[in-house]
């Protein structure tokens, strides 16, 4: 008894782990002549230890190709800036992979990409600051654009290999921060206070002065970010949700503050009446 209440209070914790995590639900496939896709709905199950597998068994010219796409289908759906992380792998190290391997965002279904198709370098780049030169798994995010998408397409071809294969497990964006509210005003040298609505443990909350990039203003892994007003401008400012454990962010979310001087020392002036 004590085992199974266990392992159950243990599942019932991982599921909330990561708890604005918003995972692929839907996928589409293809492959040509001596490829195939084996177990192709385990990269949405809700194992998110299950994978599929893209196999090439002979290639040449890259006309040989396996590839997937894992698409968003919810209510939720990755906004144009929202990074979707995919996780893969192969029995090989992917750094050896990175010529064959695609990632890129699609947008309506797996023929319908948008955006950067990371490969070779920019994806050994990814890899390597994932999951290191010799990793033969990993974690990487694949960043947006102004473009719309709902999807992630992992292809994989060859022109030179012989028997090559990856594994596919999941695809996810996290869910950006709902604010208590969406403008806020403070006084000069007060401390200001952004409420977080859907707060999850587990994340950090961090506010920004852009949209991307930019410069951090203030943070916390509370409900409420404080800042210093006096670091700041009237302005748009952005918050997003960091999981505090692999640093993959959301998108960020628009908040209004407008910042008010304070008044200065009132001028008096006092007459005497000599009469």
């Amino acid at each position: 008894m004590y085992i199974t209440l266990f392992i159950w209070m243990l599942v019932i914790y991982s599921s909330n782990v990561y708890g604005q995590r918003v995972y692929a639900t839907t996928q589409q496939n293809s492959h040509s002549l001596s490829a195939s896709i084996s177990n192709e709905n385990r990269a949405i199950d809700a194992d998110y230890a299950n994978y599929s597998t893209l196999n090439i068994g002979v290639g040449f010219g890259g006309l040989f190709f396996a590839q997937q796409n894992l698409q968003f289908t919810g209510v939720l759906r990755p906004r144009p800036t929202s990074p979707i992380i995919i996780k893969f792998g192969s029995t090989i190290m992917l750094s050896e992979l990175t010529d064959e391997i695609a990632i890129q965002r699609t947008n309506g279904g797996i023929n319908g990409t948008v955006g950067t198709a990371y490969t070779s370098a920019p994806l050994a780049a990814l890899i390597t600051t994932n999951g290191g030169a010799n990793a033969t798994e990993v974690s990487i995010p694949i960043s947006g654009s102004s473009e719309e998408s709902d999807g992630l397409r992992l292809r994989l071809s060859t022109s030179s290999r012989f028997s090559i294969s990856a594994r596919l497990y999941y695809a996810f964006f996290i869910a950006p921060p709902i604010l208590v509210n969406t403008s806020i005003a403070i006084c000069e040298g007060e401390i200001g206070a952004v409420g977080i609505n859907n707060f999850q443990p587990n994340y950090t909350y961090k506010l920004y002065d852009s949209l991307t990039g930019g410069n951090l203003v203030g943070s916390s892994t509370s409900q409420v970010i404080s800042f210093n007003a006096a670091n700041l401008t009237s302005g748009n400012y952005y918050v997003a949700a960091v999981e505090t454990a692999t640093n993959f962010s959301s998108s960020r979310t628009l908040i209004q503050i407008t910042k008010y001087l304070k008044p200065g020392n009132p001028a008096i002036e006092i007459n005497i009446n000599q009469n």
